[in-house]
């Protein structure tokens, strides 16, 4: 899916993206690919990430676990302008906080924030000391805005991200380096498959749960990556695009009769 605009926006630069393999990742790495950046895609998984490489022949495949920092060292190589930390993942079923301990406190935070942490610190350095500026751009979710009931620790290392991008867009302004979040919702991926999830007999109802109806696509986060990406955002940092055709501004979760919570009620 092709985006207008004054050309091809990111002519010159690299971009690595984490999670590129599949679902929003590999949209971005098209997408930043087809505005001539030169692509670094980072994923664990080998078959995907070999098919994304025939659609984008440019792109340097990297097939690494990023939850492990001496991936975040072995990328420090690469002279970086546009970083996207993309991965992250539920890992589990909805399940009571209490029901949970440490270990998966801990998984949980290696895949949806330890990661951001140590592949910005390996290559913010040589993006400041290259003096060419540079993006970075944290994929959060709405669950960072708003609660999610059976989802506490994930929900709040999502949060912690975005007040990370926050935090580190005071501190890296200077060098001209711009930090940013985007909050999917909604978005058909392999994670969160709607055509599934979703009954037929139930798709009219998407525009009760979401203005825009849904479900969306990956390039749909795509787009606003590029933007944040490209110097038509030189003067926004610190901020977050939610992609989610306003299901943020709409509302949350819903309670059913059983105790278990639903955002896509049927009848709301």
């Amino acid at each position: 899916m092709s985006v207008l605009g004054p050309g091809r926006l990111l002519e010159g630069k690299t971009a690595l993206i984490t999670g590129a393999a599949k679902g929003i990742g590999a949209a971005v790495a098209r997408l930043f690919a087809e505005h001539g950046a030169h692509v670094v895609a980072v994923d664990i998984d080998a078959d995907a990430l070999g098919a994304l490489g025939e659609g984008v022949p440019s792109a340097a495949l990297v097939e690494a676990d990023v939850t492990d920092p001496a991936t975040a060292a072995r990328c420090a190589g690469f002279e970086v302008d546009v970083l996207v930390n993309n991965v992250g993942d539920f890992l589990r079923p909805a399940t009571p906080f209490a029901d949970a301990g440490p270990d998966e406190w801990a998984r949980l935070g290696a895949v949806n924030f330890d990661h951001a942490l140590h592949m910005t610190h390996a290559l913010l350095p040589g993006m400041a000391a290259r003096g060419r500026g540079g993006s970075i751009i944290n994929m959060t979710t709405v669950e960072a805005h708003r609660g999610i009931p059976g989802q506490t620790v994930y929900a709040s290392f999502k949060a912690a991200l975005r007040h990370f991008t926050r935090s580190l867009a005071l501190e890296v302004g200077r060098d001209g380096i711009r930090v940013n979040a985007v909050a999917p919702d909604l978005i058909e991926t392999p994670q969160v498959p709607y055509g599934r999830l979703v009954a037929e007999a139930h798709r009219d109802r998407w525009p009760l749960w979401a203005p825009l109806g849904g479900p969306g696509r990956p390039e749909d986060v795509a787009g606003p990556a590029l933007f944040l990406a490209s110097d038509l955002s030189r003067f926004v940092t610190g901020t977050t695009v939610h992609v989610d055709g306003g299901s943020h501004a709409a509302g949350g979760w819903f309670a059913r009769p059983d105790g278990t919570w639903v955002n896509r009620p049927l009848d709301p």
